[in-house]
C-alpha cells in the first residue's frame, strides 16, 4: 500500500477536478486494501471513501479531511484473473472491466461484451450495478468477495449476487457504506466460432459508438443524470415535446434520453467557467482545462432547477458527488 498525505485528487482521478484530501491510501491488490482499512481503523478515521480510476465520481473543491482508498491494478500477481473451480471468472476488484472482457474472450467466454469501452474497474462496476446498452453488471455476477469493517475487527465475507440488493445503479455494497469489494466472480457462457465471432463484434461497435457520440475527447464523468423510467415523469415531458414520443417508444426502448430532453431546453452547450455541457452529447458535462467542481455543481443546479420549473419534478444525478 503506498500512502500519500494532503494529497491532491484532481491528479487523480478521470475528471481532473477536485480539492485535496487528508490520506490517499492507494491500493493494488487485496493485502494492501487489508492494510488500508487496518491504517484507517488506527488512526480513528471518520470519512473514508473507496474508487478505482473515478470515472462517474466528482469530488468536490474542498478539503476531503479523511482517507480515500484508491483501488487499481498494479503489477503485482495478487491481481487476480482467472478461471475458478466452478468455471467463473474471477477478478481483482482494482482490474478494469475491460480486462475481464479481454480473458474472457481468450477463453471463449461471453457476456461482458455489452461494457466495450468502460473505462471503470471491476469493483467500481459491482458497487454502482454499472450499465450500458440494455446489459448490468448483475446480470453475469455470481458473487463478490467484501471486506466488511463496520465493526470493530474487519470481517471478509463471500455475498452472494441475491444479497446484493442490486437496483439502478446501486448495490447494497454502495449504501452499507463501510464494505469494500475485493474479487468478484462471473458466470459467462462458453461460446463456438460464430458467438465468439458476434460477442467481438458487438465489443467493437460499442467502442466505436463512445468514440462517436461521447466527448472522449476531455476530461469528463460519464453520464450525469440518469435517464427517465418513471412513466409519469416521461408523460409529463411529452406534454411539453410530444415530438419525441416516436422515440421513447422505438428508440429508447419505453424510457426517455434525457440528453436530447437538455438539448430541446437549450441547455446543449452551457458553460461556467471550464465546465461544459458537451456539444457532442448532453448527458456529459466536461472539462475543457481548469474546471471546478463548483462550476459543475452550478450547471447541474442549473439542469435540475429547469427541469423543475419546465416539467414539475427534479432530475436525479447518477454521478456520485463526494462532499
Amino acid at each position: 500500500m503506498n500512502i500519500q498525505q494532503e494529497a491532491s485528487v484532481r491528479e487523480l482521478l478521470w475528471y481532473n477536478i477536485g480539492g485535496k484530501v487528508k490520506y490517499l491510501l492507494e491500493c493494488s491488490n487485496r493485502a494492501d486494501i487489508e492494510e488500508a482499512v487496518k491504517f484507517i481503523k488506527e488512526k480513528a478515521i471518520q470519512r473514508i471513501f473507496v474508487c478505482g480510476t473515478g470515472s462517474n465520481l466528482i469530488f468536490t473543491d474542498h478539503y476531503f479531511d479523511g482517507a480515500v482508498i484508491r483501488i487499481t491494478k498494479g503489477a503485482k500477481s495478487e491481481n487476480t484473473l482467472a478461471i475458478n473451480e466452478n468455471g467463473e471468472v474471477e477478478a481483482f476488484a482494482g482490474l478494469l472491466l475491460d480486462d475481464v472482457i479481454q480473458f474472457a474472450f481468450g477463453k471463449n467466454l461471453i457476456g461482458l461484451e455489452w461494457a466495450g469501452g468502460l473505462p471503470g474497474t471491476v469493483g467500481a462496476a459491482v458497487r454502482g450495478n454499472v450499465g450500458a446498452y440494455g446489459g448490468e453488471i448483475k446480470d453475469s455476477l455470481v458473487s463478490v468477495d467484501v471486506l466488511d469493517y463496520s465493526g470493530e475487527h474487519p470481517v471478509i465475507k463471500t455475498v452472494q449476487k441475491d444479497e446484493l440488493q442490486f437496483a439502478y445503479r446501486t448495490s447494497f455494497v454502495k449504501t452499507h457504506k463501510k464494505m469494500v469489494v475485493l474479487t468478484a466472480r462471473f458466470g459467462l457462457q462458453k461460446a463456438d466460432t460464430a458467438g465468439m465471432e458476434a460477442a467481438r463484434d458487438v465489443y467493437e461497435k460499442r467502442i466505436q459508438q463512445r468514440k462517436q457520440n461521447h466527448p472522449l475527447e476531455y476530461p469528463n464523468c460519464g453520464s450525469v443524470f440518469k435517464n427517465l423510467r418513471d412513466q409519469e415523469q416521461i408523460t409529463k415531458v411529452l406534454s411539453v415535446f410530444p415530438e419525441l414520443a416516436d422515440d421513447v417508444e422505438k428508440k429508447w426502448h419505453g424510457k426517455m434520453a434525457v440528453a436530447a430532453v437538455i438539448e430541446k431546453l437549450g441547455l446543449k452547450g452551457f458553460r461556467i467557467g471550464d465546465a461544459q455541457v458537451s456539444e457532442k452529447h448532453a448527458l456529459f458535462i466536461i472539462n475543457l482545462g481548469y474546471a471546478k467542481a463548483g462550476d459543475v455543481l452550478e450547471i447541474i443546479d442549473t439542469i435540475q432547477k429547469k427541469f423543475q420549473e419546465t416539467f414539475g419534478f427534479q432530475l436525479e444525478t447518477e454521478v456520485e458527488i463526494v462532499h
